[in-house]
């Protein structure tokens, strides 16, 4: 059973699950590294779903698939605030070129197009999480899938969620968020018992940085500084918050000295 759960963000289309594993965990062993703790390759799992989002020429219909990327990008420039390109570049951070644009204005007009996406997706999660997992570490679109799934499934046994620069804060993660409850909170992410979310100094995919204010007072929002890197999953996960986070969760001792300066929420409400 992996004990850490992995899950990616946009554009990974061209990559695999193991390369992605062979990025990401050398990383995340970077971040342990600060509190004198480690994780076996065995330990970890990446739930991989960036194939879904590569595009077939020889059986895509390119008119109709025209008429679907004019009305996705659309929708994307709406959340923007300004109806441009390049006001969505400085909202989701990542979106710093041309070729990004399109890439984004792709992956929203497949999720739209083709439900059976999202449904692939969530399915290769939910497997992954069906004998439990002592963490799940989900960067930025993978944050929003990972919530989705441990909220709609509070059987699945998560100890700790940890989300690196997430849009659930922002007008567009919100937009496909269930509604707030009467205390003015959305859902908490089923059993989850401890949630960190971690958002870098100008990553702005992120909005304001927090969650609390969405999801209540036991969301632990920390800071971190990625530098020219903001959104970018690795600083993320090298980084002392990100250790602390993780070998707390494998129940590894932590030298909370060493940590990074940030705010600390509560425990678990309930």
């Amino acid at each position: 059973m992996p004990r850490v759960v992995m899950v990616h963000g946009a554009f990974n289309e061209l990559w695999g699950p193991n390369e992605l594993t062979a990025r990401w965990l050398p990383a995340l062993r970077d971040g342990l590294w600060h509190h004198g703790a480690d994780l076996a390759h065995t330990e970890v799992e990446v739930c991989f779903y960036g194939d879904l989002f590569r595009l077939d020429p020889e059986t895509i219909d390119t008119a109709a698939w025209e008429r679907s990327r004019a009305g996705a990008a659309e929708l994307l420039e709406s959340f923007a605030g300004a109806g441009t390109s390049e006001d969505l570049a400085g909202t989701l951070g990542q979106v710093a070129s041309q070729a990004a644009w399109d890439r984004t204005v792709d992956m929203v007009t497949l999720m739209t197009t083709d439900p059976g996406i999202t449904r692939t997706a969530r399915n290769r999660l939910k497997e992954l999480l069906d004998p439990g997992a002592d963490v799940v570490v989900a960067h930025s679109l993978g944050s929003v899938l990972a919530y989705g799934v441990l909220q709609s499934h509070p059987e699945y046994e998560v100890g700790t969620l940890v989300t690196l620069g997430s849009p659930l804060g922002t007008e567009m993660g919100e937009s496909i968020l269930p509604g707030r409850g009467d205390d003015g909170l959305y859902p908490w992410p089923g059993s989850v018992r401890r949630w960190v979310n971690i958002a870098a100094v100008g990553d702005r995919a992120t909005g304001q940085g927090q969650l609390r204010p969405h999801f209540g007072d036991a969301v632990e929002d920390r800071r971190v500084d990625n530098g020219h890197r903001a959104h970018d999953p690795e600083p993320y996960l090298n980084s002392s918050v990100t250790g602390e986070a993780v070998a707390s969760a494998l129940g590894r001792p932590v030298d909370r000295a060493s940590e990074s300066h940030g705010t600390t929420g509560v425990p678990h409400r309930g």
